[in-house]
């Protein structure tokens, strides 16, 4: 006898000697695994676990249908029936052109109703798990608008351990689906309407928590709560419990956990903070600076070297231009180019707009007038002033097919490169940012040089966030790349901020950065002592005087991403101390009742559609081989030097220009 199926509810066929045939054989049948059989051999069904047996049912559909339906409406009332008709469906769903045709034939309709039946319920969900996990818009759609029936399912049956984790993973794909989507909209409009997130957010985040949580439960939750952050931050914010969730999953000795945390924190600020602002303009700076600083930081600005601090250098930088752009009356646009030029490489605001000053007219003669020139110093400046007039009108295409051409005359151009890391698509900008890094000193600037190290961390970061959501071709979780990522974006915030002046304007943006990474990466480990003395002076220290300084100048403390997530991990992390992995047991949870349903069902290699890959086994101090050997981009398709197969590269440029210092070491390897 199946288990879970002796008390059965009242109905028309409780009266075992009216019973038919069918009914008594399954009566006395052992198991779930001969009830389906009976029912299939009932029905002259062929074995669904065979091709010709698929393609037999295939041909045969709307017949079989029939029968089935027929039978289920027959012995509606008949718990061992009607599983055993579910459990024939839910080995027809293993073929996807049946599963389809099963789903257009109302199959969902059906099982639904079945989640109140005590007997019925797992095979049901188990059909659930399957279609959720194949099925396309229009079956996402419609399993997200039964989502408060399953969510009513897991407040009625929380004992029931099986029936938890199924719902959750239903919820991740079908739930997932319908509010995940772009910062325009989310995918499925409607439906997000319709949802009640924070309920179905806190009755899954609670049972993540709970000692029975196996990994398929943790997995999928965390993939609803990632999807669900950027349209659903109201859950977040109105629903203290979520938010701590969140931040105690920083601590976690799970990666994955750590970085569904961190990027559903960051998703869930999206639509509600402001971008990271750039430096101050030019009248701004040249009207602020007769003011005089507080002592306490003049004295962090003389100790840095007034000079060199960048509002000393943008007030210079802007009456340079004022008084280039003053004597463009005399229309020498070749000195105006190189004017032009040189400030590009010195300020973000060397081409202003204005009325007497029209762009898409002086521009293009300025670089015409460079290029005529011939020699390769104006031909460069030709580059930059076009690359950053292409910049300014946000030609992304145009910056693409340029930087090809001016890289191929001057591999080492500093400015194209940056003007890369500014194009949508995060992998490229991030190798850029990093090429560019590693430009000759000759070809770049300090004001230059932090803002490509500034794009490398956003970018980094930003990378590190997505892939902890990627499989690759294999179907393994990429956690080590999206670790390499974090990685390269911590160590170069601690660059940023021990190199750049106090007063640039993106200090604030990166200590932010710094401190959320700082306690991502050391996870269980982690505290806010780490953030207070891990830099010179202390990182929380720095942002202190950081927001003094934006203070003076009179530019106001935007509300951000990376400011919204800082302040939540820094603010819960004072008032809490709790790690999510204390809570979360090994992935054996203790066996139920329905085990034998649970064999059955596992029999029908349907485990592989409940992510049951192992996690990955991370060893931070052993990722040094996910970032080129030269420029110390972290990637996913690193070449491996064809000598020694130790180091690797982004691509033959980094090889070469590495080749001097790897030469020694690769001889070495090889003999």
């Amino acid at each position: 006898m199946p288990a879970n199926r002796g008390r059965k509810k009242k109905g028309p066929n409780v009266k075992r000697s009216l019973q038919s045939d069918l009914a008594r054989d399954v009566e006395n049948a052992r198991g779930w695994a001969e009830i389906v059989q009976i029912i299939r051999d009932q029905h002259q069904i062929p074995d669904l676990f065979t091709k010709a047996g698929l393609k037999r049912v295939y041909l045969n559909f709307d017949q079989v249908i029939r029968q089935l339906d027929s039978t289920f409406q027959k012995y509606e009332d008949n718990d061992e029936i009607v599983g055993g008709v579910v459990g024939i469906y839910t080995q027809m769903c293993e073929d996807a052109v049946l599963r389809t045709k099963l789903c257009e034939n109302g199959l969902l309709s059906r099982l639904f109703p079945l989640l109140e039946r005590d007997v019925c319920r797992q095979m049901a969900l188990h059909t659930l798990v399957n279609i959720g996990h194949h099925g396309g818009t229009n079956v996402h759609a419609e399993i997200a608008r039964q989502a408060p029936i399953l969510v009513q399912t897991l407040l009625d049956h929380p004992e029931e351990h099986q029936t938890v984790e199924h719902i959750i993973v239903i919820l991740s794909h079908s739930v997932g689906a319908a509010v995940n989507g772009d910062s325009q909209a989310p995918e499925m409009p409607e439906i997000h309407r319709s949802l009640d997130m924070r309920i179905i957010l806190k009755t899954t985040i609670h049972h993540m928590r709970q000692l029975y949580a196996s990994k398929t439960l943790i997995d999928h939750g965390n993939q609803l709560v990632f999807a669900s952050a950027m349209h659903c931050s109201a859950a977040f914010r109105s629903e203290p419990d979520l938010d701590k969730f969140l931040v105690a999953g920083l601590k976690s000795k799970n990666w994955g956990l750590r970085g569904s945390c961190l990027g559903a924190m960051i998703r869930s600020y999206i639509l509600s903070t402001v971008p990271d602002r750039p430096a101050l303009g030019p009248a701004q700076l040249i009207q602020i600076f007769g003011s005089a600083w507080p002592p306490h930081l003049l004295e962090v600005m003389n100790q840095y070297g007034l000079s060199r601090c960048q509002s000393t250098q943008q007030r210079g930088h802007a009456m340079a231009l004022s008084d280039a752009i003053t004597g463009a009356h005399s229309r020498d646009h070749y000195i105006l180019g190189g004017k032009l030029a040189d400030l590009t490489l010195l300020t973000e605001f060397s081409l202003p707009a204005t009325p007497m000053f029209p762009l898409s007219e002086i521009i293009p003669r300025c670089v015409e007038a460079l290029r005529s020139r011939g020699t390769a110093a104006d031909t460069n400046k030709a580059d930059i002033l076009e690359m950053k007039y292409l910049i300014r009108l946000q030609d992304w295409d145009g910056i693409k097919s340029k930087a090809q051409q001016f890289l191929a005359r001057n591999p080492d151009s500093a400015y194209t490169f940056y003007a890369l890391t500014l194009r949508p698509g995060s992998e490229d900008g991030l190798r850029a940012a990093k090429k560019g890094l590693k430009c000759k000193e000759n070809n770049t600037t300090p004001y230059l040089y932090f803002q490509l190290l500034r794009r490398a961390i956003e970018l980094a970061a930003d990378l590190g966030v997505c892939y902890f959501q990627e499989y690759d071709q294999h179907g393994r979780m990429m956690w080590e790349e999206a670790i390499a990522f974090l990685m390269s974006a911590l160590e170069d915030s601690k660059t940023f901020i021990e190199q750049a002046p106090p007063d640039n304007p993106y200090m604030m943006a990166i200590l932010h950065w710094n401190i959320v990474l700082t306690i991502t990466m050391e996870g269980p480990n982690a505290d806010l002592k780490m953030v207070e003395v891990g830099l010179r002076s202390g990182a929380r220290n720095k942002l202190k005087i950081s927001e003094e300084i934006s203070e003076h100048l009179r530019s106001p403390i935007l509300h951000t991403q990376t400011y919204a997530t800082q302040m939540l991990v820094v603010d819960l992390n004072q008032i809490m101390d709790e790690r999510l992995d204390e809570q979360i047991p090994p992935p054996d949870f203790p066996k139920k009742a329905e085990d034998e349903l649970t064999a059955w069902l596992n029999d029908m290699s349907l485990k592989r559609f409940t992510c049951s890959s192992a996690t990955p086994k991370v060893n931070v101090k052993d990722l040094w081989y996910k970032q080129c050997s030269w420029c110390r981009n972290p990637s996913a398709v690193l070449r491996k030097c064809s000598g020694c197969e130790s180091a690797r590269y982004c691509d033959s440029q980094c090889q070469k220009a590495h080749w001097s210092n790897h030469k020694k070491e690769c001889k070495a390897r090889i003999s």
